[in-house]
């Protein structure tokens, strides 16, 4: 089986509460014994307790290009777009703040300690809103740190890397902006609607039977299989005591 991603679902939702979501996974669940390995979605509440409500015993994660959008929707609200730009040695400790992502589990307090240290006073709140969003506060006591906004095990894909699954909604993003397309209009009558994506479930279903023969039905581009391929070499090879090594290494290939 090729590591290709079809869509077999889609939903309508009026709005992004966690009822909503509740309501379409209950639909889900009606037509099939639903049962994945795993779940990837945003960074949204509602979503998040949906899928932690309604599927309890599924490994969670959340999207790599929405974590790292986060951290950069911060660095612009926090006034320093152009320090990002122009500052160097800032815009990498800001890229190895995303790194922590795909560094190990086990290893993700001792780098953001080394993190920290590498930059100056003038960022204090933009350390303060990832330490409280995504690390965890230091405990006055000054042993443990509090807990995180976002546990540790939902933003990090260290395991996605290892074992080449996907690590974001890239396909996903792609497929809608694709199908917004062929729709044409912003807000298409409900007749409309749904032949388009009927026509579209024919095409997947066609899709799955080539999978099944043992076709390879997509490929990515170049640039995108070679920057993962970097991705895995530089996590199979890491070593705990070149950590600050690794963070840099992987720095080095974000961009946004």
């Amino acid at each position: 089986m090729t590591n290709t991603i079809t869509p077999l679902v889609h939903g309508l939702i009026i709005g992004k509460s966690a009822e909503q979501y509740n309501l379409f996974f209950e639909k889900v669940l009606e037509q099939d014994s639903f049962l994945p390995e795993s779940i990837m979605t945003d960074f949204e509440t509602g979503t998040i307790k949906s899928v932690k409500d309604m599927l309890p015993n599924i490994l969670r994660k959340g999207y790599l290009s929405h974590f790292s959008q986060a951290v950069c929707r911060q660095v612009q609200s926090k006034g320093l777009t152009t320090k990002y730009n122009e500052d160097e040695s800032f815009r990498l400790n800001v890229k190895q703040l995303i790194d922590l992502a795909v560094t190990p589990l086990h290893q993700i307090i001792t780098g953001v300690d080394i993190i920290c240290d590498q930059f100056n006073d003038d960022v204090d709140d933009l350390l303060e809103y990832f330490q409280k969003t995504c690390i965890g506060e230091p405990k006055r006591s000054g042993t443990g740190r509090k807990k995180p906004q976002f546990d540790h095990k939902l933003w990090n894909i260290h395991d996605r890397v290892v074992t080449t699954v996907p690590r974001t909604n890239n396909s996903v993003e792609g497929w809608h902006n694709t199908f917004a397309n062929r729709v044409a209009i912003s807000h298409p009558a409900i007749v409309k609607l749904g032949e388009k994506i009927r026509r579209e479930q024919s095409k997947f279903e066609m899709d799955i039977t080539k999978i099944l023969q043992g076709h390879d039905i997509k490929t990515k581009k170049a640039c995108y299989r070679k920057f993962d391929e970097r991705i895995t070499r530089l996590t199979d090879s890491f070593v705990p005591t070149q950590l600050d090594q690794f963070l840099k290494n992987m720095a080095s290939n974000i961009t946004f």
